[in-house]
């Protein structure tokens, strides 16, 4: 008797994968036809005792129809089920073969394996010199660099002082490199930020040797590699600055927290943020108090990177250029002395200009504070001590808020 139990098949397939069981003796026999599940096809096998069970009315097999896709793809889907098991030599599979792969393709339940392994410590020699990893050959499984992992990283060191008990530890396939070197199989980024950091100078390292690694393809070695860095299975997005800016701001609104209160950097310092971080958070929030205190008055500041406000500042550099004069628009936050002097030079030399006006404009009342306090006055000074004498670098401010449209 046959027991059947196919699964559901596709629109198309070209291919599918069976497996008999004979429940009798719990023999298996596993198996790939090329056509449709509902023709006529039994089995290939060669096997005398399967054949013999096979035709035996008293025999108890079950079959199974256990996916399909095309010929290729269920070729290696064989191989993998036989080579798992090494079914030609194993007395529980009626195959005398364990199929043959026609592509290459990694192992993914030993590659599993090897990662739990790795995260279990079974291969961390301590810490070594960050000098040791940062010229190492790197099996590269990111599609790009991420610069701003590379600067958190790089600020979570600095802010323990150099200390990287913390830093996941870098995996290295010991003389696996091209020219038979040590290769870095994870942790890039992790290396290239403790190497900009200011005080680190060590990494932990957990080493594999040949004896382990000689098994695994190049292909596995990469599947490695991202299942080290796989999503988390609980997806939950972390708190970013905007969100503490947000927690700085709220305090201040409603609790008359000062926005750079000790409180308030100690909170940020706990949610993960580093002391850079920290920093940029504060002075955004000061921004937007700023720009609160605007709306309460009914005043807007003015963004000119946006339209139409951006047309009105190009046409105030215009207006301000003559025969004797050129001129250039910059933000105060971003203020650049080289453009400022590029820009009087070329124009001096082809045609004697000899004035710059800089039009500014401020991209928050921060930066507008501060370039009316500190940083006009200094390039003023610098600028009429260092250029000769008939040279002059005027500013003139774009207007930094406007009425709302309410009374």
């Amino acid at each position: 008797m046959i027991t059947t139990t196919i699964a559901p098949p596709p629109a198309s397939y070209e291919a599918y994968l069976y497996k008999y069981t004979n429940s009798s003796t719990g023999r298996i026999y596993v198996g790939i036809h090329k056509g449709s599940v509902d023709d006529e096809y039994n089995h290939s096998s060669t096997n005398a005792e399967f054949k013999n069970a096979f035709a035996n009315s008293q025999a108890d097999l079950n079959y199974e129809v256990l996916s399909y896709g095309d010929w290729r793809e269920m070729q290696n889907a064989e191989h993998n089920i036989l080579q798992e098991d090494d079914a030609r030599n194993n007395p529980i599979y009626y195959n005398k073969t364990n199929g043959y792969p026609v592509y290459s393709e990694p192992n993914l339940a030993k590659c599993k394996a090897f990662v739990e392994d790795f995260q279990s410590g079974m291969y961390d020699v301590g810490k070594e010199p960050i000098g040791l990893h940062v010229g190492m050959p790197a099996v590269q499984v990111r599609f790009e660099t991420d610069a701003a992992l590379i600067r958190e990283i790089k600020e979570k060191v600095d802010d323990a002082n150099g200390n990287t008990d913390k830093c996941s530890p870098v995996l290295v396939w010991v003389e696996r490199g091209p020219d038979g070197e040590d290769l870095r199989g994870d942790s890039n980024h992790t290396v290239t930020g403790i190497d900009v950091s200011k005080h680190g100078i060590d990494i932990p390292v957990s080493r594999v040797p040949v004896s382990v690694h000689q098994t695994f393809s190049t292909a596995e070695l990469k599947l490695i590699g991202n299942l080290l860095n796989k999503k988390p299975e609980i997806t939950k997005k972390p708190i970013d600055a905007k969100t503490g800016v947000k927690f700085c701001f709220d305090n201040y609104i409603d609790y008359d927290v000062p926005y750079d209160s000790q409180s308030n950097k100690d909170a940020l310092k706990a949610f993960g943020f580093t002391k850079d971080s920290i920093k940029t958070i504060i002075k955004n929030t000061k921004t937007e108090i700023d720009k609160d205190n605007l709306r309460q008055s009914n005043r807007l500041f003015i963004n000119y990177k946006a339209e139409p406000f951006h047309q009105t500042m190009l046409d105030t550099v215009t207006a301000m250029v003559d025969s004797t004069t050129c001129s250039l628009y910059m933000s105060s936050a971003k203020f650049s002395s080289d453009r400022v002097l590029e820009t009087i030079y070329a124009a001096n030399d082809a045609v004697g200009k000899t004035t710059v006006i800089v039009v500014i404009h401020h991209p928050s009342p921060t930066d507008e504070e501060l370039w009316k306090t500190k940083f006009q006055p200094k390039w003023i000074a610098l600028f009429k001590f260092a250029l000769q004498s008939g040279i002059n670098v005027k500013f003139h401010e774009m207007v930094s808020t406007m009425s709302d449209g309410t009374v």
